[in-house]
């Protein structure tokens, strides 16, 4: 049978007259179509809904999963947080206040001639204000050979008062002992104490 005759005998107004084959494929076309145009008003909106959706999901279970981690270690960071505290308080109960600087100088005499050193220069600087301390410069010069310096240095780390060293120079130098060691040592002390004693002494 000769398929393109047929379709040009087909009466379009009568379509249960048309071949079995020819009404199924229309049947078909028809069934695409429409699912086809559903997909695209319906579907395509539901999809790209759920694409939201599930992207909101994400980023919730991301941030659920940083907050329960950070809950989780909250006793943690507690704990740190208190230690640091501490030790703040205890850095800040070893810095001297005005009426120990002439002790912490004495000390640091001692240290000198316990290490039979020869102090050349023990001079106080300005004092410098820090955020929460007051910093007073101390340039100290001592004379020695290398082994003695090394303890002299040693034991000011070790004062119980808060002193630091820098600016280290060494030079040779003539008489006792060879070298000349000059450095700055910088002790501190509390600038709230500070600002509570002065207040303390205006008149009421």
């Amino acid at each position: 049978m000769d398929l393109s005759m047929d379709l040009t005998d087909l009466d379009l107004g009568d379509p249960g007259s048309w071949p079995v084959a020819v009404r199924a494929l229309c049947f078909a076309l028809v069934a695409v179509a429409v699912l086809g145009l559903g997909y695209l008003l319906v579907l395509a909106d539901k999809r790209s809904e759920l694409a939201r959706a599930e992207s909101r999901e994400q980023a919730l279970r991301n941030e659920f999963d940083s907050k329960r981690d950070r809950a989780a270690s909250l006793d943690v960071h507690r704990a740190e947080h208190d230690h640091a505290v501490a030790a703040l308080a205890g850095v800040m109960q070893r810095l001297p206040r005005d009426t120990e600087i002439p002790g912490l100088i004495d000390d640091i005499s001692y240290a000198a001639i316990t290490n039979r050193l020869v102090i050349e220069g023990m001079d106080l600087g300005d004092e410098r204000r820090a955020d929460l301390y007051l910093e007073l410069p101390i340039a100290i010069t001592v004379g020695g050979d290398y082994a003695d310096l090394a303890a002299f240095a040693g034991a000011i780390a070790g004062l119980t008062r808060r002193v630091t060293l820098h600016d280290f120079v060494l030079v040779p130098r003539t008489g006792p002992g060879d070298l000349v060691l000059s450095i700055e040592a910088r002790t501190y002390r509390n600038s709230e104490e500070t600002e509570s004693d002065q207040s303390s002494g205006l008149p009421g």
